[in-house]
C-alpha cells in the first residue's frame, strides 16, 4: 500500500491529469445521454404568410387551378381502381384526358397573353369555346 502511495506522491501531477481527463469523458458523455434524452422537436404550425393582396382575377385563377387538380387527383383515383370495369375506365381516362388539354390550352394561352394589352387576364377552355377574362375596363 505504500508503493502506491510513494508512487501517486512522486507522479501527482500526471495522476490528477488522468483523473481530470477521466472525469471530464464521463461527465461529457453523460451531459449528451441527457439531452439526447431530454430534447424534444416541436412543430410550429403556420397558419397564415404574408401574402400579396391578391386580385379577384387571382383568386378566380387559384380556385380553377385547385378544382382542376382536385378533379385530375379523383379520376385518377378512379382509373387506378382494379375492380372498374372497362366502359368506366374509358369514359374517366377520357375525361381525365380533356381536363388536361383544358390546363394546357389556358396556360397556353395565359401565357401568350401576357405581353399583351389584355394582360392581366385568364383563359377558360370548356366545351370547345375559349373565354379570356381581363381586368381592363377597355380593350385596345
Amino acid at each position: 500500500m505504500s508503493k502506491i502511495g510513494d508512487m501517486l506522491t512522486k507522479h501527482r501531477n500526471l495522476f490528477l491529469v488522468a483523473l481530470l481527463i477521466a472525469t471530464l469523458a464521463v461527465s461529457g458523455y453523460a451531459n449528451r445521454q441527457r439531452l439526447r434524452e431530454g430534447a424534444s422537436t416541436v412543430e410550429i404550425p403556420v397558419t397564415e404568410t404574408v401574402a400579396q393582396p391578391q386580385t379577384a382575377l387571382e383568386r378566380y385563377r387559384q380556385q380553377r387551378d385547385q378544382e382542376a387538380l382536385s378533379d385530375i387527383a379523383a379520376l385518377e383515383r378512379l382509373i387506378a381502381q382494379a375492380t372498374l370495369d372497362e366502359d368506366t375506365r374509358d369514359a374517366a381516362v377520357s375525361q381525365l384526358q380533356e381536363i388536361i388539354d383544358h390546363r394546357q390550352a389556358q396556360s397556353a394561352l395565359e401565357g401568350a397573353l401576357s405581353g399583351s394589352s389584355l394582360y392581366p387576364c385568364a383563359a377558360v377552355v370548356s366545351g370547345g369555346s375559349v373565354t379570356i377574362v381581363t381586368q381592363k375596363a377597355t380593350v385596345t
